[in-house]
């Protein structure tokens, strides 16, 4: 049987990511059963998102085939940008040109630096970098004891022309009320903010103090009983 993405979109914060696992729990959307094989390995372009449970589907070490940079931290994330496999490894050196450019870069807006390190962190020019090559973002948590592991994918031209879609985005999947085992505060760096979402709800709903795009007037919305469960930042 052929495997599918679980999701195609751009995953950019943790709440993105506490929906697609809470969509997979619930069934809504399908978790990765298996090891891609090297023939599916071409279903992982910008826009793939996979989801698996550790013991069900047996992986250990999810692998894509594509050549990467270490590993950077970024909020909950860990960050990964494609290297160019035909330049040699290792860390890219300076050169004149490079610091010339550098030395340009210096001069854009602090809001665009900020748009590119939210996409790579802190992988700027430090590696020989495949040109237009892929982000990769991972998240893991446990859950009652297993790890559940989120893999997406995406280019920093896709995200910054709005190609790619976020879950948050997306009404059906918004509106998931996240189960109490995505929340521990133990599989954070950053812990989630859970916010009481009653009231909330009764007056539009909201993630982190910020308005959501579904309010309790939208026929999608679905508004929780006191004390049930909560939102998530």
């Amino acid at each position: 049987m052929s495997i599918e993405a679980t999701f195609r979109g751009y995953i950019e914060t943790t709440q993105d990511t506490l929906l697609i696992f809470e969509a997979c729990r619930r069934g809504i959307l399908p978790r990765i059963c298996r090891r891609l094989q090297e023939k599916e390995r071409k279903i992982v372009t910008s826009g793939s998102v996979f989801v698996f449970d550790e013991r069900e589907s047996g992986i250990k070490r999810w692998t894509d085939g594509l050549v990467w940079s270490p590993s950077r931290i970024l909020g909950n994330f860990l960050i990964y940008r494609e290297l160019d496999k035909r330049a040699p490894a290792g860390k890219k050196d300076s050169t004149p040109v490079e610091r010339q450019r550098s030395n340009s870069a210096d001069m854009e807006s602090q809001a665009e630096k900020n748009k590119e390190r939210a996409l790579v962190g802190s992988l700027t020019n430090s590696y020989r970098f495949k040109k237009g090559g892929l982000i990769k973002k991972t998240m893991s948590i446990m859950v009652n004891g297993v790890s559940q592991h989120m893999i997406s994918y995406y280019t920093k031209e896709d995200v910054l022309a709005c190609k790619l879609k976020t879950p948050s985005s997306i009404p059906s999947l918004a509106i998931l009320e996240i189960a109490p085992e995505f929340l521990l505060k133990q599989n954070f760096r950053i812990p989630p903010v859970i916010e009481s979402t009653y009231e909330q709800e009764l007056e539009g709903m909201t993630y982190g103090g910020k308005q959501s795009s579904v309010s309790s007037t939208s026929p999608h919305a679905i508004l929780p009983k006191p004390g049930a469960g909560g939102t998530v930042s």
